[in-house]
């Protein structure tokens, strides 16, 4: 299921227009050009859209916030990207210099240059964290990617996006001018919300560096002890380093980066406590009464698996799909008791897809198994009411007129809620098809050749899937209605610029269709070519698994795709508020997810069992890590939001409540955790984007 989010929680004595923003009140100025100023809800505007300066928010827990001076010419600086050349029987590592220039934008288009020496010297995944490592660099500053022109270049052949944190740092460098030490360098993954996460071969990446004359060398935290490729052995990166006089220095996240490569510190947000992110009684309220509504529907559905359970007849996987129904809703009404009410509405709502779907899936198999295959095509054509449903519900929230940020913040949450129930819902299509076609083929068999257990099992194996994705479907697309009930708030008054909106959305889709070609290169051309597959055909398989990356495949191009999006476009006019917010929404859940299926399986090294649940994860120390300082940063982008538009985002509340949760939970639930924080982080950043736009 998708993650919770609400709107945005203001109070109603405020009363503000974004065309005219209250400013910031007056601070101290430093020496270094930088200074400490207070702002007005909607005051940051014209600070943070100055070309020659960035606007930090809420650097000190008075809410006082940093302008930093910015180059006004371009700016360049070099780094040396670290590699590891892999062997038959040996590994060693390296360092190929890159060299980066950041410059002012003023016509607001996206300009990422990559620059290579030879035809075909970066590849896919190089390019990606390119794309990345600038986005993250200018949203640490409160920048679009838009405001700046980026340019990478690097020599020979070079690829994998290991760098990637290195380059955030260097791009951040070069942004604010500060001068890059060439004896330092580091390796780790940059994740949306700016933390670092775990890469592999660090100690021969380390030597090979040192090698080169560096001293300083960063590695992800939680990664001290990393394995070698040459030796399979656990290695101390401390120890290495300070044998080779060099030293070893833990990065947390992009500000880590930047000060190892420029001996400086960035001033950063300082985290609201953990109580400021508790839901207002209201929405607390909402999601009960919602929880109790699929409770009740879980309930109807539970009731006709029981008496099948009793009588015998469920075969085995629909009571293994029964069993996980009654230990998901068990373990939402733990949370429940607990008062942990994001998580347990999640965890009710699964509880019922599974459920129905038995249900559903037992009286298909009833009638195949009495000899009427029509019978069984038509109730499955029943469940397929997916079209006017996901319709209905793209036009009931693109008929808001949003007058408050909150409600801006809503139309963006909800439109996600309904696009992964469309993307669910096109995945649904192809399998819809499939199935009823092998529904017919059975009309042929006898009522005794189709009556026995393996029979009935094999059938089952056929259709489950295909009505999972019908309830998931229903489910996401039920939950963006519920979310424009329980998500009302009272909000500031706010009419968002269309133009900055699509500069946005231009912005997160760029970066979103980098990642979706990383992990294209990562896992589905590989599997193409090990299957002897097409490219689609590898997709389908893997979204079998993964059917967050199908949503994100087809989210980055959303813009492109026929059908729905086009209909929805063409009736609303491209320079409606309701396709800028859609177009946002859909870019933002790309890049996200994009980012989520890179750090499972590139970062984390997460392996899979046999039905694609998450069993084991290569890197958990620096998992552990990832999650602890994902969850700070979502605190601290909660306080840039309150300072920038007077209150935290209720969305980025309902994923951290939902988040703190998960932690407690399996391996997948704590990847799930990590989602959510990062989810937490994206609605707090948006709406400061917004209030900045």
């Amino acid at each position: 299921m998708g993650n919770l989010r609400g709107a945005l929680a203001l109070p109603l004595v405020l009363a503000l227009s974004c065309g005219s923003p209250q400013k910031g009140g007056g601070g101290k100025t430093g020496g270094d050009g930088t200074s400490t100023r207070t702002y007005q809800p909607f005051g940051i505007k014209d600070d943070a859209k100055a070309a020659n300066q960035a606007v930090i928010l809420g650097t000190d827990d008075k809410n006082g916030s940093t302008v930093l001076p910015l180059p006004a010419l371009p700016s360049k600086g070099l780094v040396d990207a670290m590699f590891v050349k892999l062997g038959i029987s040996t590994a060693s590592g390296g360092s190929t210099p890159v060299k980066l220039s950041t410059a002012p934008n003023t016509d607001g288009s996206v300009q990422v240059g990559i620059y290579e020496e030879m035809s075909g010297g970066t590849g896919a995944q190089w390019r990606a964290g390119v794309w990345v490592s600038a986005f993250v660099a200018a949203n640490f500053l409160n920048k679009d990617l838009t405001d700046f022109t980026f340019t990478a270049s690097s020599g020979g052949f070079i690829d994998g996006a290991s760098a990637s944190g290195l380059m955030a740092g260097g791009f951040l460098a070069t942004m604010t001018g500060a001068k890059i030490d060439a004896t330092a360098t580091m390796t780790g993954i940059i994740n949306p919300d700016g933390t670092i996460g775990p890469v592999g071969g660090i100690p021969e990446k380390f030597l090979g560096s040192i090698e080169k004359g560096k001293k300083r060398l960063g590695y992800p935290i939680g990664m001290r002890w990393s394995k070698s490729e040459a030796t399979g052995k656990l290695v101390d990166l401390q120890q290495l380093a300070k044998e080779k006089g060099a030293e070893a220095v833990e990065i947390t996240n992009v500000n880590d980066a930047y000060q190892l490569l420029t001996g400086k510190r960035l001033p950063e947000p300082v985290p609201v406590s953990e109580a400021e992110m508790t839901l207002d009684p209201d929405t607390t309220k909402g999601i009960d009464d919602k929880y109790k509504e699929w409770q009740q529907r879980l309930s109807e559905q539970w009731s006709a698996l029981l008496q099948l359970s009793q009588a015998g007849r469920l075969p085995a996987t629909l009571t293994i799909m029964a069993r996980y129904a009654q230990q998901t809703a068990d373990q939402a009404e733990k949370l429940h008791k607990a008062g942990k009410l994001p998580a347990a509405y999640h965890k009710m709502l699964s509880a019922w897809v599974y459920a129905a779907s038995a249900n559903d899936t037992y009286d298909i198999l009833a009638k195949v198994q009495s000899g009427d295959a029509l019978g069984a095509v038509a109730a499955l054509s029943t469940l397929d009411q997916l079209d006017s449903m996901t319709v209905e519900v793209f036009e009931k929230v693109g008929a808001i007129k949003p007058a408050t940020l909150g409600q801006h913040l809503l139309m963006i949450t909800t439109f996600q809620a309904a696009l992964r129930g469309w993307g669910f819902k096109f995945f649904a299509a192809d399998a819809i098809k499939t199935t009823k076609a092998r529904l017919m083929s059975l009309g042929q068999a006898s009522k005794a050749e189709l009556g026995g257990p393996e029979v009935a099992d094999k059938i089952v194996l056929e259709v489950a899937p295909t009505v999972l994705l019908i309830g998931r479907t229903v489910a996401e697309t039920m939950m963006a209605k519920d979310e424009l009930e329980f998500e009302r708030e009272p909000s500031v008054n706010y009419i968002c610029s269309i133009p900055n909106v699509k500069r946005m959305a231009t912005s997160f889709n760029s970066a979103g269709v980098a990642g979706i070609n990383y992990f294209d290169t990562l896992l589905i051309e590989p599997l193409a070519k090990e299957a002897n597959m097409s490219m689609d055909e590898a997709r389908m398989r893997v979204s079998m698994r993964e059917p967050d990356y199908l949503v994100s495949y087809m989210l980055a191009r959303i813009t492109q795709v026929d059908g729905l999006p086009k209909q929805l476009r063409d009736k609303w006019r491209d320079s409606s508020v309701a396709w800028a917010l859609l177009s946002l929404a859909g870019s933002e859940l790309a890049y996200y997810k994009a980012s989520e299926l890179v750090a499972k399986y590139y970062s984390l090294g997460v392996k899979t069992d046999a039905v694609g649940k998450a069993d084991t994860v290569e890197h958990d120390k620096a998992f552990t890590n990832m999650l602890v300082s994902a969850e700070r940063t979502a605190r601290a982008s909660a306080r840039a939001a309150r300072i920038a538009t007077g209150g935290i985002p209720v969305q980025a509340k309902l994923a951290y409540q939902l988040a703190s949760s998960q932690r407690d939970g399996d391996l997948a639930d704590k990847l799930s955790a990590l989602s959510s924080y990062w989810q937490s982080s994206a609605f707090s950043q948006t709406a400061v984007m917004l209030a900045r736009n």
